[in-house]
């Protein structure tokens, strides 16, 4: 099953279709998943459930709690029917579960401290998670073993790129990417690129998401200052600033990290972001660049703030969420 590929004056003209309440009034939703295929659509929420979508009919199907550990990053297995989620509270540990008859299969411990990203691996059932504990844990959801450990200077952003064998870890707090072979993770990442826009300042601009185009070639930095950031995957080179959205810089702590409110289209071609002044913009990076930036070409009515956002892998849908699920 192939993608559909957005044109310009499809994805200009995206508007809210549906809103879904089914969290906990008042609460944020702080992560939401697609499938493989586009059918399904999972969030978690600070109420410590997970709500699961049917994405084709537009219907909410279930509702799953996780009172007694709490659920955030919840990630679909290549099995539909399953997800991996991380706990905030109790321990910090990675649960996979079954999202059929609401059974744990497994557990993965290791983490020390609250787990702020996990990713599947695009091409089989390994997956990657970061930490505040200063550590990157690779695993597969055959064992409950972590496969490879990193311990790296301060929590990070992780994902992998389309192909399941480079996988990349971003620190904010440096403004640092590192590229590592899945095949070789015990060595020394094989390149590092800094951001040098991001660096020198005595307080790290935030982070947001940290994400490889389908196509391999770009990555983007999603921030919580004045611009989004599109890099060259393979040279580290900043190719341009996605400007022109609005922000309100963040003070003290995040509670928690969500699942991103930025994100890259299937086709690689456009980059959304929510922001907050309850839109979401659109850039499409095949325009020109002024000063090395690029300006929105659409601002899309979005009714509530999109703290997350994620782009249906094989339909024209776009799904934003903050207290409520557009």
């Amino acid at each position: 099953m192939t993608a559909v590929v957005p044109s310009r004056d499809i994805v200009c003209s995206f508007q809210p279709s549906k809103t879904f309440r089914n969290h906990k009034e008042g609460t944020k939703i702080t992560s939401i998943d697609f499938d493989d295929a586009g059918a399904l659509l999972l969030t978690c929420g600070e109420d410590e459930s997970l709500q699961l979508y049917d994405a084709k009919s537009g219907k909410h199907s279930k509702t799953l709690y996780s009172k007694k550990y709490g659920a955030h990053l919840a990630r679909f297995t290549h099995n539909s029917t399953d997800c991996v989620y991380a706990s905030t509270k109790d321990n910090d540990t990675i649960r996979y579960l079954s999202l059929h008859d609401n059974h744990y299969i497994r557990y993965f411990r290791g983490h020390k401290k609250k787990v702020i990203g996990l990713e599947m691996s695009p091409s089989d059932d390994q997956f990657i998670s970061a930490s505040l504990d200063n550590s990157v844990r690779l695993w597969d959801l055959r064992s409950a073993n972590a496969q490879g450990l990193l311990t790296i200077p301060a929590p990070a952003f992780v994902a992998f790129d389309p192909a399941g064998v480079v996988f990349g870890v971003g620190c904010e707090q440096t403004a640092e990417i590192l590229l590592y072979d899945l095949r070789n993770y015990d060595s020394e990442p094989f390149a590092v690129f800094r951001i040098d826009t991001l660096r020198g300042s005595n307080q790290p601009v935030p982070w947001t998401k940290l994400e490889f185009s389908n196509d391999g070639k770009n990555m983007l930095v999603g921030t919580r200052g004045s611009a989004h950031y599109l890099l060259d995957a393979f040279s580290g080179d900043v190719l341009m600033r996605f400007t022109g959205h609005n922000y309100q810089a963040m003070t003290g702590e995040r509670q928690y990290v969500s699942s991103g409110d930025v994100c890259v289209s299937p086709d690689g071609r456009f980059v959304l972001s929510g922001s907050d002044d309850k839109k979401v913009y659109v850039w499409d990076i095949q325009s020109p660049v002024r000063d090395g930036a690029q300006r929105p070409i659409a601002a899309l009515e979005s009714k509530t703030p999109a703290t997350n956002l994620a782009f249906n892998p094989r339909s024209l849908t776009l799904a934003s969420a903050d207290r409520e699920l557009v």
